[in-house]
């Protein structure tokens, strides 16, 4: 018989592992591995990393929008409170012919402007407001520049 037969000792002198210790092993190192599986695992998944930095980024400018909005209403006050009265009367004033003058602009646009033309620039704002895009826009604009080309022109 050799000596590690022998009453489960080594040759070293100490005791074998019995079976218990070995699956016991074989257990801590499943986890162990499953563990660091695990981590490469998140390590590997690029579309989580990025959600979590975008999540990160988007609280970090949500904070700092509230503070940059605290600090602008702040600064608002301070210089409503110093504004003295006549000026902001002033201001109000201002504020209400220019809208008046905007409104009147409006009305004589639409008088001067040729009726296909407004049924036109309504079906364009129609598209815009249901989201059609930046291209409609733009064609927009360049048919109100050519009705207000043409109404200049035309005596």
């Amino acid at each position: 018989m050799s000596a590690s037969s022998e009453g489960g000792r080594s040759e070293a002198g100490r005791s074998a592992p019995t079976m218990e210790d070995l699956r016991a092993r074989a257990e801590d190192a499943r986890e162990e591995l499953g563990g660091t599986v695990d981590a490469l695992a998140r390590k590997a998944d690029v579309k989580a990393q990025a959600k979590r930095k975008a999540t990160a980024v988007k609280d970090a400018a949500g904070q700092a929008t509230e503070q940059v909005l605290a600090k602008g209403s702040d600064a608002v006050r301070q210089v409503r409170d110093r504004v003295p009265e006549p000026v902001r009367a002033q201001a109000a004033t201002a504020r209400a012919e220019l809208a008046h003058r905007t409104t009147t602009a409006v009305a004589t646009v639409r008088e001067r402007t040729p009726a296909p033309l407004l049924m036109t620039v309504r079906q364009v704002t129609g598209v815009l407001r249901r989201g059609r895009g930046p291209l409609l826009a733009a064609g927009a604009v360049v048919l109100v520049a050519g009705a207000a080309r043409r109404a200049r022109r035309s005596p």
